[in-house]
């Protein structure tokens, strides 16, 4: 007998564990061993106002700004929509199921507008990835946005060789 498939009412309760939908080999796993975000808030904290409504989590953006980097996500908009749907970038965001993803204008206004004016976000971002290099991590470049000066005709290892001679202030 053909079987169908019962769709007249939702299941009311999950059991999901983020944590072993991510497969042990996937590079989210490797740079979250990598990376101690605990001193984030503390670096960040004198730019933030004490009253107001509280702004996006400043270890959730670093960790989505990072994702978007090595996956070589292009803008913010794609980025919140890839956190969005892949488990495994939610877990390294430290994200559960069901929590609200902050939208890409929050995302571009909190790294554009709030730490324009005083560097500390591009400090911090650099420190992450100059963190993520020290422990041999590979990290790409974006793809179909040439470098100032190094046009897109380069073939992906050049590119690399590029990125991994770039300097980086930490």
């Amino acid at each position: 007998m053909m079987g169908r498939l019962n769709r007249e009412q939702g299941q009311l309760f999950y059991g999901f564990n983020l944590e072993e939908v991510v497969a042990e080999d996937h590079q989210v796993r490797r740079f979250a061993e990598v990376l101690d975000l605990s001193w984030v808030r503390a670096e960040l904290a004198p730019h933030y106002s004490a009253v107001g409504r509280p702004s996006i989590d400043p270890e959730l953006m670093i960790r989505m700004l990072i994702a978007g980097y090595v996956f070589a996500i292009r803008s913010e908009r794609a980025l919140c929509r890839e956190v969005q749907v892949n488990l495994a970038y939610r877990w390294f965001c430290g994200l559960g199921i069901e929590d609200k993803i902050p939208g890409h204008s929050v995302v571009s206004r909190a790294r554009n507008e709030h730490f324009r004016d005083h560097g500390i976000f591009r400090h911090v971002f650099e420190r992450v990835v100059g963190a993520c290099i020290a422990a041999g991590l590979p990290l790409r470049e974006p793809r179909g946005v040439p470098r100032r000066g190094q046009g897109g005709h380069r073939r992906p290892t050049e590119r690399a060789t590029l990125i991994a001679a770039s300097p980086i202030r930490i």
